[in-house]
């Protein structure tokens, strides 16, 4: 089946989100955001992100059947995210996906939510084309995951780097709340950042001298905690420095990706393309770095449209998609009721 209909469900953070795909194009994606809900915790509240996602995916699933003008019937797999994510809200989605599986006989696929991002950039990309990416590099980079993977083919990674405690996403959210710039705070501060001067407030970049192609934030939002905490003694008003603080905070966290990113390409010179993927990548300066860096030593960079970077039922679907290729579905009703959630699921 060369254009299979997939329904594809997210529930691994704070967005419900429910897309049909025709094959490798998406036809409806369909999200229901909490963030105004969370913004007064400074964070996800997991309980409460739950109790969102029971209440709406009833509605988001109708309203991407309607949009797709599909039914149920017409749909050939269902597919959810299992892991990784926040394990009582990764439930909510997962166990309504294998309902309607196993209520309207459908084959089930469960899919690692870092594997979406990283397919992300193909969605709508030809799967005979898609070939001449690989072998390949991903940066991912999101709330909760910093990491560099060797992709030899779709479905053969193994991953060469990630962080050893905060990601960028987290960092940057950490650092919002320290200046008091809502939440989420990562945009913000990526804005704050096109108004500064570099140089005029530094910060070391993190892990520049390791051997190794890991990454760790928790030294910088340290260094930030301490800096907001001297400027503010000093009595200096916020809007003196808060412009140049965010535009040296970005430019650490920037040199910081590149330099692993580098060192992993020039480790991997086989290599044809580079993939990036996460929230993270949001930020059109951030992408823009990375894609400049990847050119440079002439890699392919494969990246989706911004509205499937963050957390979204659209990547599960292509990931999906591409399993299918490799016929790795459920089909069996036993089968299907043993996978569970798996929070800290890896690549």
């Amino acid at each position: 089946m060369n254009n299979p209909l997939i329904l594809a469900i997210d529930t691994s953070c704070d967005d419900t989100s429910v897309a049909v795909l025709r094959g490798n194009k998406i036809l409806s994606s369909e999200v229901s955001s909490q963030v105004e809900i969370h913004a007064k915790w400074g964070g996800v509240v997991p309980d409460i992100a739950r109790r969102e996602h029971e209440k709406n995916i009833p509605m988001v699933y109708e309203q991407a059947l309607k949009k797709a003008k599909v039914n149920i019937e017409d749909i050939d797999y269902v597919a959810s995210t299992y892991g990784p994510g926040l394990a009582i809200d990764l439930e909510v989605g997962l166990n309504f996906a294998k309902d309607l599986a196993i209520k309207n006989n459908k084959p089930f696929i469960p899919v690692n939510h870092m594997e979406g991002h990283l397919l992300s950039g193909l969605i709508g990309i030809d799967g005979k084309k898609s070939e001449e990416y690989f072998p390949a590099l991903a940066l991912l980079i999101s709330g909760k995951h910093t990491e560099i993977v060797y992709v030899e083919k779709i479905g053969s990674y193994k991953k060469l780097g990630e962080t050893l405690d905060d990601a960028v996403g987290e960092a940057l959210d950490k650092v919002a709340r320290m200046l008091d710039l809502g939440y989420p705070g990562g945009p913000v501060i990526c804005e704050f950042a096109k108004k500064g001067k570099s140089g005029n407030i530094s910060f070391t970049v993190p892990m520049k001298n390791s051997k190794d192609l890991n990454f760790s934030y928790s030294g910088l939002k340290t260094a930030a905690l301490y800096k907001v905490k001297e400027l503010r003694e000093e009595g200096r008003k916020e809007k003196e420095w808060v412009y140049d603080f965010c535009r040296g905070f970005l430019d650490a966290i920037i040199e910081s990706l590149k330099i692993k990113l580098e060192s992993a390409i020039e480790q991997h010179n086989e290599v044809e393309t580079l993939f990036v993927g996460g929230g993270v990548f949001n930020s059109e300066e951030i992408l823009r770095e990375i894609g400049k860096m990847a050119r440079s030593y002439g890699l392919k960079f494969v990246f989706s449209e911004k509205e499937y970077r963050g957390d979204n039922s659209g990547m599960v679907g292509i990931a999906a998609y591409y399993k299918i290729l490799r016929k790795e579905y459920l089909t069996l009703k036993e089968d299907i009721e043993k996978v569970d959630r798996n929070p800290r699921l890896s690549l």
